[in-house]
């Protein structure tokens, strides 16, 4: 899937799935709560951006991540993909 956002393409069959266990809440316009997404995707591009897609109200929509928010997204939901990438964390 394409998605242009901010003047830049974004093509999923180009990218690097990099998680699929990722979950997110989107805001509804029907009022002031988050409902789930479905079918939450993290993806990589070639050159380091960043790429979440999901399923919400029967339409697929993405959000450009920062490197940051994509490292918190995989420490919360995916750790050994986390450290596969950014390397192994410290013991506590």
């Amino acid at each position: 899937m394409v998605f242009v956002i901010n003047n830049l393409k974004y093509d999923t069959d180009k990218m690097e799935c990099i998680s699929t266990k990722c979950q997110y809440q989107w805001k509804s316009n029907l009022g002031n709560y988050y409902l789930p997404a479905r079918d939450v995707n993290l993806f990589k591009s070639s050159r380091g951006r960043w790429l979440l897609t999901y399923k919400a109200n029967y339409s697929v929509w993405a959000k450009v991540l920062t490197e940051d928010e994509a490292k918190n997204m995989l420490m919360n939901f995916d750790i050994d993909t986390y450290e596969k990438i950014f390397g192994e964390l410290e013991e506590a």
